[in-house]
C-alpha cells in the first residue's frame, strides 16, 4: 500500500473505537467489542489480485492502521465475483448518454446500487433516493437529482438545502450541453 493511499499517521479511524465513541483499549481482554470490516479488492489484466487475497487484505489493513497487528480475527469471508459492479472510466458519461435513454425508451429506469453505472452515487442513501426520485419522475415529472446531478447531491450542505419533492416538473434544473450539469 502506497503512503498516498493511507490517511496520515495521526488520524484516528472509527474502527478503533466502540459504538459509543470510546477508544478501544490498547491491551486487555480480547472478548470484544468486535467490529466488522468490509474491504474490496479490484483486479484487472494489468493488476491481478494477490494469490492469497485474505492474507494480503489483512496485511494491508494492518499497514493502513485499520487493524492492530495483535487484533483477534474471529472470521474471514472471501468471495471473488467475476463482475462485481461497473467501474468508472473516461468514456463513461458518453456511454451513459446513449445507454440510459435507450433503457428509458424501453420502459426501464436503471437505478439502484449500481443500476445507473455511477459509482459516486452508489451508497445506500443514494440508492434509496434514486428509487424515490424515479417514482416521483414517473408519477409527477420531477427531475431525478441524484442521477442527473451527483456533484450537487454529494455536497455536505445539499441535504439541508433541497427537498427534491418541492420541484414541479423539470423547472429549476437543466442539463448543460457541456461536460457538467447545473441548477438554474
Amino acid at each position: 500500500y502506497a503512503e498516498a493511499n493511507c490517511p496520515p499517521e495521526e488520524t484516528r479511524l472509527p474502527t478503533l473505537r466502540t459504538a459509543a465513541g470510546k477508544t478501544v483499549p490498547e491491551s486487555g481482554e480480547k472478548g470484544g467489542p468486535y467490529h466488522s470490516l468490509l474491504l474490496e479488492v479490484t483486479e484487472t489484466d494489468l493488476r491481478p489480485a494477490p494469490k492469497n487475497v485474505p492474507d494480503a487484505v489483512i496485511a494491508g489493513a494492518v499497514e493502513a492502521a485499520l487493524l492492530r497487528p495483535e487484533a483477534e480475527i474471529v472470521s474471514v469471508f472471501h468471495r471473488r465475483l467475476e463482475r462485481g459492479y461497473p467501474t468508472p472510466h473516461v468514456e463513461r458519461e458518453k456511454a451513459l448518454a446513449e445507454a440510459l435513454p435507450l433503457l428509458k425508451a424501453a420502459g426501464i429506469l436503471s437505478r439502484g446500487r449500481f443500476g445507473a453505472w455511477r459509482y459516486e452515487i452508489s451508497n445506500q442513501d443514494h440508492s434509496l433516493m434514486m428509487g424515490v426520485e424515479a417514482a416521483d419522475h414517473v408519477v409527477r415529472g420531477c427531475p431525478e437529482l441524484t442521477l442527473d446531478f451527483p456533484e450537487v447531491v454529494n455536497r455536505p450542505e445539499f441535504k439541508a438545502e433541497v427537498d427534491t419533492r418541492t420541484f414541479e416538473g423539470t423547472g429549476g434544473w437543466e442539463r448543460d450541453e457541456g461536460e457538467g450539469r447545473s441548477g438554474t
